[in-house]
């Protein structure tokens, strides 16, 4: 039976700690990887994205899960991971296009 590991209620999810786990490349690019797929995906194929080890996925994934990003659900030895669009968007609306969009960071360095 799947289990969803313990994240922050969206009326709890604050501004400051998202941008704060979103601050660092790696959990950045975790999400923009994430963004760019519908619906849930597997830890691990999106870990591909990145090259650091395991325990270091497993960190990043729980500062992201912690401060209201993600979602995960254990599914015996799998984790799957949903980014949590609607909770954000109904928080901050426009934040997850404006951040993960991956043409962005090509706008700002020609502006």
């Amino acid at each position: 039976m799947p289990r969803q590991l313990p994240q922050p209620s969206r009326d709890s999810i604050n501004m400051v700690t998202v941008l704060t786990a979103l601050a660092d490349p790696t959990r950045l690019t975790l999400m923009r990887a994430m963004y760019s797929r519908p619906g849930p995906a597997d830890c691990a194929v999106v870990a591909e994205a990145v090259e650091v080890g395991a325990p270091t996925v497993s960190h990043h994934y729980r500062v992201l899960r912690e401060a209201g990003l993600t979602t995960t659900t254990v599914e015996g030895r799998r984790r799957v991971v949903t980014i949590r669009r609607e909770d954000l968007e109904a928080r901050f609306p426009g934040l997850l296009a404006a951040i993960l969009t991956p043409d962005l960071d090509a706008h700002l360095t020609h502006a």
